[in-house]
Protein backbone atom coordinates (compact mmCIF):
# COMPACT_ATOMS: atom_id res chain seq x y z
CA UNK A 1 0.00 0.00 0.00
CA UNK A 2 2.83 2.38 0.94
CA UNK A 3 4.53 1.53 -2.33
CA UNK A 4 1.32 2.36 -4.26
CA UNK A 5 0.96 5.68 -2.47
CA UNK A 6 4.56 6.54 -3.30
CA UNK A 7 4.00 5.86 -7.00
CA UNK A 8 0.78 7.91 -6.97
CA UNK A 9 2.50 10.87 -5.32
CA UNK A 10 5.30 10.64 -7.88
CA UNK A 11 2.78 10.74 -10.70
CA UNK A 12 1.01 13.73 -9.17
CA UNK A 13 4.32 15.54 -8.87
CA UNK A 14 5.14 14.86 -12.51
CA UNK A 15 1.72 16.12 -13.58
CA UNK A 16 2.06 19.22 -11.45
CA UNK A 17 5.39 20.03 -13.05
CA UNK A 18 3.90 19.45 -16.50
CA UNK A 19 0.95 21.83 -16.01
CA UNK A 20 2.77 24.95 -17.25
CA UNK A 21 3.41 23.24 -20.58
CA UNK A 22 -0.33 22.92 -21.06
CA UNK A 23 -1.28 26.26 -19.50
CA UNK A 24 -3.61 28.47 -21.48
CA UNK A 25 -1.82 31.04 -23.65
CA UNK A 26 -2.46 34.76 -23.21
CA UNK A 27 -4.41 36.01 -26.24
CA UNK A 28 -3.29 39.30 -27.79
CA UNK A 29 -5.31 40.82 -30.61
CA UNK A 30 -3.23 42.90 -33.02
CA UNK A 31 -4.54 44.94 -35.94
CA UNK A 32 -2.16 45.58 -38.83
CA UNK A 33 -2.83 48.62 -41.03
CA UNK A 34 -2.87 47.82 -44.72
CA UNK A 35 -3.88 44.96 -46.95
CA UNK A 36 -1.09 45.00 -49.51
CA UNK A 37 -0.59 41.41 -50.69
CA UNK A 38 3.18 41.31 -50.20
CA UNK A 39 2.90 42.89 -46.74
CA UNK A 40 0.22 40.45 -45.57
CA UNK A 41 2.09 37.46 -46.95
CA UNK A 42 5.35 38.50 -45.29
CA UNK A 43 3.72 39.08 -41.93
CA UNK A 44 1.55 35.92 -42.04
CA UNK A 45 4.15 33.51 -43.36
CA UNK A 46 7.36 34.86 -41.82
CA UNK A 47 7.07 37.42 -39.01
CA UNK A 48 4.03 36.15 -37.11
CA UNK A 49 5.22 32.49 -37.07
CA UNK A 50 8.64 33.69 -35.86
CA UNK A 51 6.92 35.57 -33.04
CA UNK A 52 4.96 32.43 -32.07
CA UNK A 53 8.15 30.39 -31.86
CA UNK A 54 9.85 33.01 -29.69
CA UNK A 55 6.80 33.58 -27.45
CA UNK A 56 4.99 30.27 -26.85
CA UNK A 57 3.07 31.81 -23.93
CA UNK A 58 1.22 34.28 -26.18
CA UNK A 59 -1.49 33.52 -28.70
CA UNK A 60 -1.30 36.26 -31.33
CA UNK A 61 -4.59 36.97 -33.11
CA UNK A 62 -3.82 39.12 -36.17
CA UNK A 63 -6.26 41.16 -38.26
CA UNK A 64 -5.36 43.11 -41.41
CA UNK A 65 -7.48 46.25 -41.82
CA UNK A 66 -7.52 48.51 -44.92
CA UNK A 67 -6.15 51.97 -44.14
CA UNK A 68 -9.37 53.60 -45.31
CA UNK A 69 -11.43 51.62 -42.78
CA UNK A 70 -8.98 51.69 -39.89
CA UNK A 71 -10.16 54.73 -37.90
CA UNK A 72 -13.84 53.87 -38.24
CA UNK A 73 -13.34 50.24 -37.24
CA UNK A 74 -11.19 51.20 -34.26
CA UNK A 75 -13.74 53.75 -33.04
CA UNK A 76 -16.54 51.19 -33.32
CA UNK A 77 -14.50 48.45 -31.62
CA UNK A 78 -13.43 50.68 -28.73
CA UNK A 79 -17.01 51.88 -28.18
CA UNK A 80 -18.14 48.25 -27.99
CA UNK A 81 -15.32 47.31 -25.64
CA UNK A 82 -13.78 44.85 -28.09
CA UNK A 83 -10.83 46.88 -29.36
CA UNK A 84 -7.49 45.23 -30.13
CA UNK A 85 -4.70 45.06 -27.55
CA UNK A 86 -2.21 46.40 -30.11
CA UNK A 87 -2.86 48.24 -33.37
CA UNK A 88 -1.04 50.14 -36.09
CA UNK A 89 -1.90 53.70 -37.07
CA UNK A 90 -0.32 56.92 -38.23
CA UNK A 91 1.32 59.29 -35.77
CA UNK A 92 -1.26 61.95 -36.64
CA UNK A 93 -3.89 59.85 -34.85
CA UNK A 94 -2.01 60.00 -31.54
CA UNK A 95 -3.64 63.09 -30.10
CA UNK A 96 -7.16 61.91 -30.81
CA UNK A 97 -6.61 58.53 -29.20
CA UNK A 98 -4.62 59.87 -26.25
CA UNK A 99 -7.05 62.69 -25.43
CA UNK A 100 -9.85 60.10 -25.25
CA UNK A 101 -7.78 57.69 -23.12
CA UNK A 102 -7.81 55.04 -25.84
CA UNK A 103 -4.06 54.38 -25.83
CA UNK A 104 -1.50 53.58 -23.15
CA UNK A 105 1.60 55.76 -22.58
CA UNK A 106 4.70 53.71 -23.36
CA UNK A 107 7.37 55.79 -21.61
CA UNK A 108 7.93 53.26 -18.84
CA UNK A 109 8.41 50.44 -21.31
CA UNK A 110 10.64 52.55 -23.57
CA UNK A 111 12.86 53.42 -20.61
CA UNK A 112 13.66 49.71 -20.25
CA UNK A 113 14.53 49.19 -23.92
CA UNK A 114 18.20 48.41 -24.48
CA UNK A 115 18.27 49.95 -27.96
CA UNK A 116 15.80 52.85 -27.80
CA UNK A 117 18.53 55.20 -29.06
CA UNK A 118 18.48 53.34 -32.39
CA UNK A 119 15.14 55.05 -33.13
CA UNK A 120 16.60 58.53 -32.64
CA UNK A 121 14.10 61.35 -33.03
CA UNK A 122 11.48 59.06 -34.57
CA UNK A 123 10.27 58.06 -31.08
CA UNK A 124 8.87 61.59 -30.77
CA UNK A 125 6.52 61.01 -33.70
CA UNK A 126 3.87 59.58 -31.38
CA UNK A 127 4.33 62.04 -28.53
CA UNK A 128 1.43 63.95 -27.01
CA UNK A 129 1.57 66.29 -24.01
CA UNK A 130 4.99 65.03 -22.96
CA UNK A 131 4.23 61.31 -23.22
CA UNK A 132 5.07 58.77 -25.92
CA UNK A 133 2.27 56.56 -27.21
CA UNK A 134 3.66 54.99 -30.39
CA UNK A 135 6.65 52.90 -31.40
CA UNK A 136 7.34 53.75 -35.06
CA UNK A 137 7.36 51.00 -37.67
CA UNK A 138 7.88 52.81 -40.97
CA UNK A 139 7.92 56.31 -42.36
CA UNK A 140 8.43 58.76 -45.18
CA UNK A 141 10.06 62.17 -45.37
CA UNK A 142 10.46 65.09 -47.74
CA UNK A 143 13.84 65.98 -49.23
CA UNK A 144 15.00 67.98 -52.23
CA UNK A 145 15.19 65.76 -55.32
CA UNK A 146 17.05 67.16 -58.33
CA UNK A 147 18.47 66.18 -61.72
CA UNK A 148 22.25 66.05 -61.91
CA UNK A 149 22.26 66.57 -65.70
CA UNK A 150 20.30 69.82 -65.33
CA UNK A 151 22.74 70.99 -62.64
CA UNK A 152 25.68 70.42 -64.99
CA UNK A 153 23.85 72.16 -67.84
CA UNK A 154 23.29 75.21 -65.58
CA UNK A 155 26.92 75.31 -64.43
CA UNK A 156 26.16 73.90 -60.99
CA UNK A 157 28.03 71.08 -59.25
CA UNK A 158 25.58 68.16 -58.82
CA UNK A 159 27.73 66.83 -55.98
CA UNK A 160 27.27 70.07 -54.05
CA UNK A 161 23.50 70.67 -53.78
CA UNK A 162 22.09 73.74 -51.97
CA UNK A 163 22.68 73.82 -48.21
CA UNK A 164 21.09 77.18 -47.36
CA UNK A 165 18.05 79.11 -48.47
CA UNK A 166 20.14 81.54 -50.50
CA UNK A 167 22.04 78.76 -52.24
CA UNK A 168 18.69 77.16 -53.03
CA UNK A 169 17.32 80.42 -54.48
CA UNK A 170 20.40 80.91 -56.68
CA UNK A 171 20.27 77.31 -57.94
CA UNK A 172 16.56 77.62 -58.77
CA UNK A 173 17.25 80.78 -60.79
CA UNK A 174 20.00 79.11 -62.82
CA UNK A 175 17.91 76.00 -63.44
CA UNK A 176 14.81 77.86 -64.66
CA UNK A 177 14.27 77.95 -68.42
CA UNK A 178 11.59 80.21 -69.91
CA UNK A 179 10.41 81.13 -73.37
CA UNK A 180 8.90 84.56 -73.02
CA UNK A 181 6.55 84.29 -70.01
CA UNK A 182 6.10 80.57 -70.45
CA UNK A 183 7.99 78.04 -68.38
CA UNK A 184 9.95 75.50 -70.37
CA UNK A 185 11.43 74.21 -67.12
CA UNK A 186 10.70 75.30 -63.56
CA UNK A 187 13.73 75.64 -61.34
CA UNK A 188 11.67 74.24 -58.44
CA UNK A 189 8.20 72.77 -58.25
CA UNK A 190 6.29 74.40 -55.37
CA UNK A 191 2.76 73.10 -54.81
CA UNK A 192 0.57 76.06 -53.93
CA UNK A 193 -2.53 74.27 -52.68
CA UNK A 194 -3.66 71.71 -50.12
CA UNK A 195 -1.62 69.44 -47.87
CA UNK A 196 1.47 69.56 -50.09
CA UNK A 197 1.70 73.34 -49.74
CA UNK A 198 1.42 73.12 -45.95
CA UNK A 199 3.99 70.34 -45.73
CA UNK A 200 6.61 72.25 -47.70
CA UNK A 201 5.93 75.36 -45.62
CA UNK A 202 6.46 73.27 -42.49
CA UNK A 203 10.05 72.48 -43.49
CA UNK A 204 10.87 76.16 -43.92
CA UNK A 205 9.22 77.41 -40.74
CA UNK A 206 11.17 74.82 -38.72
CA UNK A 207 14.39 75.69 -40.52
CA UNK A 208 13.79 79.32 -39.57
CA UNK A 209 13.43 78.26 -35.93
CA UNK A 210 9.66 78.74 -35.79
CA UNK A 211 6.72 76.55 -34.82
CA UNK A 212 3.05 76.16 -35.64
CA UNK A 213 1.72 76.33 -32.06
CA UNK A 214 2.93 77.16 -28.57
CA UNK A 215 4.15 74.32 -26.35
CA UNK A 216 0.72 73.88 -24.79
CA UNK A 217 -0.91 73.61 -28.21
CA UNK A 218 -3.37 76.35 -27.29
CA UNK A 219 -2.35 79.21 -29.57
CA UNK A 220 -1.03 79.70 -33.10
CA UNK A 221 2.59 80.85 -33.42
CA UNK A 222 3.08 80.36 -37.17
CA UNK A 223 2.36 84.07 -37.76
CA UNK A 224 5.46 85.06 -35.77
CA UNK A 225 8.52 86.50 -37.49
CA UNK A 226 9.96 83.05 -38.30
CA UNK A 227 6.75 81.84 -39.92
CA UNK A 228 6.34 85.03 -41.94
CA UNK A 229 9.97 84.85 -43.04
CA UNK A 230 9.48 81.28 -44.26
CA UNK A 231 6.30 81.99 -46.23
CA UNK A 232 7.73 85.21 -47.66
CA UNK A 233 10.74 83.29 -48.96
CA UNK A 234 8.53 80.70 -50.67
CA UNK A 235 6.16 83.28 -52.13
CA UNK A 236 9.11 85.31 -53.45
CA UNK A 237 10.35 82.26 -55.34
CA UNK A 238 7.06 82.29 -57.24
CA UNK A 239 6.20 85.97 -57.54
CA UNK A 240 9.57 87.74 -57.43
CA UNK A 241 12.23 85.28 -58.56
CA UNK A 242 9.78 83.57 -60.93
CA UNK A 243 11.46 80.17 -60.66
CA UNK A 244 8.19 78.32 -60.02
CA UNK A 245 4.67 78.41 -61.36
CA UNK A 246 1.90 78.72 -58.79
CA UNK A 247 -0.19 76.31 -60.83
CA UNK A 248 0.04 72.60 -59.95
CA UNK A 249 2.37 70.71 -62.30
CA UNK A 250 0.79 67.36 -63.07
CA UNK A 251 3.38 65.98 -65.49
CA UNK A 252 2.30 63.65 -68.30
CA UNK A 253 -0.18 61.05 -67.11
CA UNK A 254 1.43 58.99 -64.35
CA UNK A 255 4.93 60.14 -65.29
CA UNK A 256 6.41 62.57 -62.71
CA UNK A 257 7.15 66.00 -64.28
CA UNK A 258 10.85 65.71 -63.45
CA UNK A 259 11.13 62.87 -66.02
CA UNK A 260 10.19 64.86 -69.15
CA UNK A 261 12.18 67.81 -67.78
CA UNK A 262 9.32 70.16 -66.85
CA UNK A 263 10.98 70.77 -63.49
CA UNK A 264 14.58 70.55 -62.23
CA UNK A 265 13.95 70.17 -58.49
CA UNK A 266 11.10 69.24 -56.16
CA UNK A 267 10.56 68.30 -52.52
CA UNK A 268 9.93 64.59 -52.84
CA UNK A 269 8.92 61.61 -50.73
CA UNK A 270 10.49 58.17 -51.31
CA UNK A 271 7.46 57.14 -53.35
CA UNK A 272 8.33 59.83 -55.91
CA UNK A 273 11.74 58.22 -56.36
CA UNK A 274 10.12 54.85 -57.02
CA UNK A 275 7.83 56.42 -59.62
CA UNK A 276 10.75 57.95 -61.51
CA UNK A 277 12.69 54.68 -61.39
CA UNK A 278 9.63 52.77 -62.57
CA UNK A 279 8.76 54.99 -65.54
CA UNK A 280 12.25 56.06 -66.58
CA UNK A 281 15.23 54.07 -65.28
CA UNK A 282 17.56 56.17 -67.46
CA UNK A 283 16.30 59.39 -65.89
CA UNK A 284 16.69 57.87 -62.43
CA UNK A 285 20.42 57.59 -63.02
CA UNK A 286 20.45 61.41 -62.99
CA UNK A 287 18.38 61.76 -59.81
CA UNK A 288 20.03 62.98 -56.62
CA UNK A 289 18.69 63.78 -53.14
CA UNK A 290 19.96 66.56 -50.87
CA UNK A 291 19.99 66.97 -47.09
CA UNK A 292 17.60 69.52 -45.50
CA UNK A 293 18.51 73.19 -45.83
CA UNK A 294 19.68 75.24 -42.89
CA UNK A 295 18.56 78.73 -41.93
CA UNK A 296 18.75 78.68 -38.13
CA UNK A 297 18.69 74.89 -38.09
CA UNK A 298 18.35 71.88 -40.37
CA UNK A 299 14.90 70.36 -40.33
CA UNK A 300 12.47 68.52 -42.57
CA UNK A 301 9.11 66.80 -42.37
CA UNK A 302 8.89 63.10 -41.64
CA UNK A 303 5.72 61.19 -40.89
CA UNK A 304 5.59 57.75 -39.28
CA UNK A 305 3.14 54.99 -38.62
CA UNK A 306 3.63 52.53 -35.83
CA UNK A 307 2.28 50.41 -33.00
CA UNK A 308 -0.05 51.60 -30.23
CA UNK A 309 -1.21 49.76 -27.10
CA UNK A 310 -4.85 50.01 -26.12
CA UNK A 311 -5.41 51.38 -22.63
CA UNK A 312 -8.22 48.79 -22.31
CA UNK A 313 -5.87 45.84 -22.80
CA UNK A 314 -6.08 43.46 -19.86
CA UNK A 315 -2.64 42.06 -20.64
CA UNK A 316 -0.41 45.09 -21.08
CA UNK A 317 2.90 43.39 -20.37
CA UNK A 318 2.17 40.77 -23.02
CA UNK A 319 0.95 43.50 -25.38
CA UNK A 320 4.29 45.25 -24.89
CA UNK A 321 6.11 42.01 -25.74
CA UNK A 322 4.23 42.05 -29.03
CA UNK A 323 5.10 45.68 -29.76
CA UNK A 324 8.72 45.16 -28.79
CA UNK A 325 9.02 42.13 -31.06
CA UNK A 326 7.40 43.73 -34.11
CA UNK A 327 9.50 46.88 -33.69
CA UNK A 328 12.68 44.81 -33.31
CA UNK A 329 15.35 44.86 -36.00
CA UNK A 330 14.50 41.52 -37.61
CA UNK A 331 10.74 42.09 -37.78
CA UNK A 332 11.04 45.71 -38.93
CA UNK A 333 13.48 44.75 -41.65
CA UNK A 334 10.93 42.35 -43.16
CA UNK A 335 8.00 44.71 -42.59
CA UNK A 336 9.67 47.71 -44.24
CA UNK A 337 11.04 45.76 -47.18
CA UNK A 338 7.60 44.28 -47.85
CA UNK A 339 6.21 47.84 -48.02
CA UNK A 340 9.28 49.49 -49.64
CA UNK A 341 9.20 52.04 -46.81
CA UNK A 342 11.76 53.70 -44.55
CA UNK A 343 12.57 51.88 -41.30
CA UNK A 344 12.76 54.13 -38.23
CA UNK A 345 15.89 52.42 -36.90
CA UNK A 346 19.22 53.86 -38.00
CA UNK A 347 20.84 50.42 -37.80
CA UNK A 348 18.60 49.22 -40.64
CA UNK A 349 19.92 51.59 -43.28
CA UNK A 350 22.31 48.80 -44.34
CA UNK A 351 19.40 46.63 -45.50
CA UNK A 352 20.01 45.54 -49.11
CA UNK A 353 16.92 47.28 -50.52
CA UNK A 354 18.10 50.53 -48.92
CA UNK A 355 21.88 50.25 -49.20
CA UNK A 356 21.75 49.66 -52.95
CA UNK A 357 20.27 53.12 -53.51
CA UNK A 358 22.18 56.20 -52.23
CA UNK A 359 19.00 58.26 -52.57
CA UNK A 360 17.14 56.10 -50.07
CA UNK A 361 20.17 56.10 -47.78
CA UNK A 362 19.93 59.90 -47.83
CA UNK A 363 16.39 59.69 -46.41
CA UNK A 364 17.66 57.46 -43.64
CA UNK A 365 20.46 59.92 -42.85
CA UNK A 366 18.00 62.84 -42.85
CA UNK A 367 15.96 61.30 -40.02
CA UNK A 368 18.43 63.05 -37.74
CA UNK A 369 16.65 66.27 -38.71
CA UNK A 370 13.11 64.86 -38.69
CA UNK A 371 10.21 66.83 -37.25
CA UNK A 372 6.49 66.14 -37.34
CA UNK A 373 3.33 68.20 -37.35
CA UNK A 374 1.78 69.04 -33.96
CA UNK A 375 0.00 66.17 -32.24
CA UNK A 376 -3.25 67.76 -31.13
CA UNK A 377 -6.83 66.63 -31.89
CA UNK A 378 -7.54 69.78 -33.95
CA UNK A 379 -4.51 69.48 -36.21
CA UNK A 380 -6.33 68.38 -39.39
CA UNK A 381 -8.63 71.42 -39.21
CA UNK A 382 -5.66 73.69 -38.45
CA UNK A 383 -3.73 72.26 -41.41
CA UNK A 384 -6.65 72.92 -43.75
CA UNK A 385 -7.06 76.52 -42.54
CA UNK A 386 -3.36 77.18 -42.97
CA UNK A 387 -3.27 75.57 -46.43
CA UNK A 388 -6.08 77.83 -47.58
CA UNK A 389 -4.24 81.00 -46.59
CA UNK A 390 -0.87 79.79 -47.90
CA UNK A 391 -2.59 79.41 -51.27
CA UNK A 392 -3.86 83.00 -51.11
CA UNK A 393 -0.34 84.23 -50.44
CA UNK A 394 1.07 82.25 -53.37
CA UNK A 395 -1.51 83.70 -55.74
CA UNK A 396 -0.91 87.26 -54.52
CA UNK A 397 -4.37 87.71 -53.01
CA UNK A 398 -2.80 88.48 -49.61
CA UNK A 399 0.67 89.26 -48.32
CA UNK A 400 2.34 86.43 -46.40
CA UNK A 401 2.00 88.40 -43.14
CA UNK A 402 -1.69 89.20 -43.70
CA UNK A 403 -2.42 85.60 -44.75
CA UNK A 404 -0.76 84.09 -41.68
CA UNK A 405 -2.36 86.61 -39.32
CA UNK A 406 -5.81 85.82 -40.70
CA UNK A 407 -5.12 82.08 -40.49
CA UNK A 408 -3.97 82.52 -36.88
CA UNK A 409 -7.24 84.29 -36.02
CA UNK A 410 -9.26 81.32 -37.28
CA UNK A 411 -6.97 78.77 -35.63
CA UNK A 412 -7.06 80.53 -32.25
CA UNK A 413 -10.86 80.70 -32.41
CA UNK A 414 -10.91 76.97 -33.14
CA UNK A 415 -8.57 76.19 -30.25
CA UNK A 416 -10.67 78.23 -27.81
CA UNK A 417 -13.66 76.00 -28.53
Amino acid sequence: MKRFMGVALSLLLVLALAVPAFAEKTPINIWFAGTDEVFMKTMSEEVIPAFARANPDIELIPTFVPWGDLSTKLTTAFAAGVGPDVFMHGAAATAGFASNDRVQPLDGYIARMEDAADFGATLNAGAYQGKKYMIPAYGAGRLLMYRADFFKEAGLDPDKPPRTWEEFRKAARKLTVKKGNRFVREGIDLPSQGIDAQQIYSMFIWQAGGSFLNEEGTQATFNGKEGVKALQFLVDLVRKDKVADEQINLGQGNIPPIVPGQIAMLFAVPGDLKQVEKYSPDTYKQIRVAMPFKDKQQATLFSFSGFFMSSDSKNKDEAWKVIKYFSGKEALAKLCESMSSLPPRQSLKSLPFIARDPNIVAYMDAMEFAQGNPNIPEWVKIRDILSRYIERAYFGAMTPKAALDKAAEEVNALLKK
